[in-house]
């Protein structure tokens, strides 16, 4: 019954989110979705905090490990590929990353960004308060490490967040 409810959710979600660019849902298992204007800079989500309801979290449990098994419950859908740096998220919920300006030395776009509540674990900092992103009142913090590197600790919420990237080398 729980798969089933998860993909009835992840069916309206979608839906929602096709009609309405954004769904508005949160849980334990985790859809949240807001769209106030993309253009303008804001932001469509998909949030969750972990819980072993949908993964038994291990020491060696990544925010990877845990989309997928919210993938394979229906409730969250996404696409992205291994590269150098870990699994590269393209794609949620059918919202793909959109590059506005390429050059030899710039880029800006849109593009999916890792937020979470975990700070530091175990003497490794995974994020900092230079960004944040503030999820039903919680504030979540940019992560240095993206979903194959940032380790899944139960009652952290973790967060995607389709932001507009802008930088030059």
């Amino acid at each position: 019954m729980k798969k089933l409810s998860a993909a009835v959710a992840a069916l309206i979600c979608a839906a929602a989110f096709t009609v309405l660019a954004g769904c508005v849902k949160s849980d334990n298992r985790g859809q949240s979705g807001e769209n106030n204007g993309i253009e303008q800079g804001y932001s469509i989500s998909y949030a969750f905090t972990a819980s072993a309801e949908v993964l038994e979290i291990s020491d060696t449990s990544s925010m990877k490990d845990y989309m997928d098994a919210l993938k394979e419950d229906g409730a969250l859908a996404f696409e992205g590929s291994d590269d150098d740096y870990g699994y590269y998220i393209t794609s949620v919920l059918g919202v793909s990353s959109k590059t506005v300006s390429s050059t030899a030395n710039s880029y800006s776009g849109y593009d999916w960004a890792v937020y979470t509540t975990l700070t530091s674990l175990d003497g490794t900092i995974y994020s900092t308060d230079e960004s944040t992103f503030n999820y039903n009142g919680v504030t979540l913090y940019k992560s240095s490490y993206g979903v194959s590197g940032l380790p899944c600790v139960e009652g952290h919420t973790y967060a995607l967040v389709y932001e507009f990237t802008s930088m030059s080398w």
